[in-house]
């Protein structure tokens, strides 16, 4: 059964309804409050899915990142324009060199797919992809201490095999982050559930990678 639920997550209509179902929506619009997003600033969003948020943003320029083919056509079709680009990609450093120095970089739900080694790997690519004073924000289901027993089930069920307690994000993130901060938000959504949201500004390496 779990496995059939985690599989119908791979039609992008249904992955919106029920993100909106389970207000996790509301958890992403939080993300992208505390970034403080404004005109004109560039953006990108890794493991943008079908990017039902996108029309939350102000006037940015926007490049979204996601491996399902499904999810970026949705978007393509939704959201795709001048101000907006996806990409059916994995975002790396051969990205640098075409997309100009970025102000904000999203992580939604992305950090607990990958392992350490990948994420180390992207944190590393993203901090030299920010323009000075950029900024990075993750947000991921996670566990903690006390958490209701709902919580705790979600997070061990998710379809992300890399769950973590906040402190192993946060040392992954301290590997190319002088600046690492966040909190655990359980209010966010409608049924119990647990995410740490973390964010990330004043890189170690610098773009050119010295």
């Amino acid at each position: 059964m779990l496995t059939a639920i985690k599989g119908l997550l791979g039609h992008e209509a249904l992955y919106v309804a029920l993100q909106k179902g389970l207000g996790a929506d509301r958890l992403r619009y939080r993300c992208l409050d505390e970034l403080g997003l404004t005109d004109g600033d560039t953006v990108i969003d890794v493991g943008c899915g079908p990017a039902y948020y996108f029309g939350r943003l102000p006037r940015v320029r926007y490049y979204g990142f996601d491996t399902s083919e499904k999810y970026i056509a949705h978007a393509r079709k939704r959201w795709g324009s001048d101000q907006a680009e996806f990409r059916c990609e994995v975002f790396g450093e051969q990205h640098l060199a075409e997309i100009p120095p970025v102000n904000a970089i999203l992580l939604l739900g992305l950090l607990h797919h990958l392992s350490d080694a990948d994420s180390r790997h992207l944190l590393q690519v993203s901090a030299r992809a920010l323009v000075p004073g950029g900024r990075v924000i993750a947000v991921d289901p996670t566990l903690v201490p006390g958490q209701h027993p709902v919580s705790r089930w979600m997070s061990k069920n998710d379809r992300g095999e890399y769950v973590r307690e906040p402190e192993a994000f946060v040392a992954l993130g301290r590997e190319s982050f002088d600046d690492v901060d966040g909190e655990v938000v359980d209010d966010a959504t409608r049924i119990p559930t647990s995410h740490w949201m973390m964010r990330m500004r004043t890189p170690v390496f610098a773009r050119d990678g010295s």
